[in-house]
């Protein structure tokens, strides 16, 4: 169910051209998208972030699930916030075992100038990056969430 690893930061890929955009994606801003596009609330992403944690046998000794589920809900809350980036790479290496997000788009997000930004849809979050990267329908949003390409 979950990927077995030990997180260790992955080399990062360079930038993909980008056209200019006037709105700015933001890291938060991209989790949060990926997390709706799924259909999961942040309780249910905290969830799954604890059971990762005990399976990997990381929580601190006491500590309860429904107290470990605490952490993890706070610290999502704190990354979706716009204006906040992820302290520690490994949070972002555990919820992309938990959540479908690229952990490489995450960083270009929040390390580079907007004009560096990979290309995010703003309907689902998916990126060029993406395994089955999506077909642009406008310069901001996908054929699957725009599918007549008239920015609606």
């Amino acid at each position: 169910m979950y990927l077995n690893h030990d997180f260790a930061p992955a080399t990062r890929r360079a930038p993909l051209p980008r056209i200019r955009d006037d709105r700015p994606m933001t890291p938060g801003g991209y989790i949060r998208l990926r997390r709706i596009s799924t259909g999961l609330s942040q309780h249910d992403v905290a969830q799954r972030m604890a059971a990762l944690c005990i399976h990997l046998n990381e929580r601190k000794a006491g500590q309860r699930m429904p107290d470990l589920v605490a952490d993890m809900l706070a610290e999502l809350r704190r990354i979706e916030q716009p204006e906040t980036v992820a302290e520690r790479p490994e949070t972002i290496a555990r919820l992309a075992a938990v959540l479908p997000i690229d952990a490489d788009v995450y960083w270009q997000l929040a390390d580079y100038a907007p004009d560096l930004h990979p290309r995010v849809c703003r309907g689902c979050g998916t990126s060029a990056h993406d395994h089955d990267a999506p077909r642009w329908a406008t310069r901001t949003s996908c054929e699957r969430c725009d599918p007549a390409g008239d920015g609606l």
